[in-house]
This record gives C-alpha cells, structure tokens and sequence, in this order.
C-alpha cells in the first residue's frame, strides 16, 4: 500500500504507518475540540516527560507523577478488555486506511486509541469508505481546521518518532 494509491483519502500531506488499536464502533463521535484537546494533551504529557529528567524534578514531584503514573496503568488495566486489537494503518491529517476487515463499507465512525498508555479512545467520523483490494480507507468527515491541525501534529509525532527508531537500529 503505497501513500499515491490512496491519495484521494490521505491527502498531499504527511502520513505514517503504525500500529495501532482501532476498531469500527457505535459510540457518539468526540468532538472536534475534544478530539483535539485529547491530541493536545497527549503531546504535552509525552514530550513535557522527554524535555526533563527525574533528577530535575523535585521528591515532591516525582512522588506526585509516580502516583499518576500508577493511576492512569490502573485505570488502563481496568478497561483492557475494551481495547481493540492493535492493527497496521496509514494515517494522515486527512483519513486513513487499514485493512478492509476493520472497516466495513457502511461504516461510519472509527474509534482510534492514539496512546499506548491512555485506555481513551478518539472516535472519529469518517466520510465515504472506498476499499481497494485488501484495504478499505475513508477521509475524516470533520472540516474542523483545529481538529486537522491536531491531527498533523500527532501524525507528524508519530513520524518522527518512527524516524528516531530506525536511526537507533541502523546504529
């Protein structure tokens, strides 16, 4: 599956591969400025924990993000049975496309879990589902600007993260 085949879903901008729990549902979409606001804090959380060390922090501090650390692995634990399986995907700000036994024609929404650590998913609405093959892919339906910013961001995270691993095992 390369990004040219499904241009018309992925758009002219970045996309990447990961792997990932998503999953068809029936749930209410999030909305646009919660959905953003969940890629937002996801970044703040994940990138704040890179840009200090634990000594920098105070005893105080790390008691304190210890204590939120066991909390959000509980609470993860506790609605593990609720994740769906992780599957591969390409995902941009634009849509995405997986493989076509996740996504049933009629679909109209998807609930993506864009944190390993985070048992909360993002449910997104998607416009028409076209299957190609083996892989079905769908355009977000929201035109919301701030929700496609947010989106890019986490697409682009996601990149350079990938980016950083091969580096790492090239070395």
């Amino acid at each position: 599956m390369t990004t040219d085949d499904w241009q018309d879903v992925l758009g002219d901008g970045l996309a990447v591969n990961l792997e990932i729990p998503a999953a068809t549902c029936a749930h209410h979409a999030t909305s646009d400025n919660a959905a953003a606001h969940l890629l937002d804090a996801i970044a703040v959380l994940e990138d704040g924990a890179q840009n200090h060390t634990k000594d920098d922090l105070s005893p105080e501090l790390q008691r304190l993000e210890l204590k939120v650390d066991l909390l959000i692995d509980l609470a993860s634990s506790l609605l593990s049975d609720r994740i769906p399986e992780p599957v591969c995907l390409r995902i941009s700000s634009e849509g995405l496309v997986l493989p076509a036994r996740v996504l049933e024609s009629d679909s109209d929404r998807i609930q993506l879990y864009p944190s390993q650590w985070l048992a909360q998913p993002l449910v997104l609405e998607l416009g028409t589902v076209r299957q190609r093959g083996d892989a079905c892919g769908a355009s977000w339906r929201s035109p919301d600007p701030e929700l496609r910013d947010a989106l890019g961001r986490w697409v682009f995270r996601m990149h350079r993260r990938e980016v950083a691993r091969r580096r790492m095992r090239e070395r």
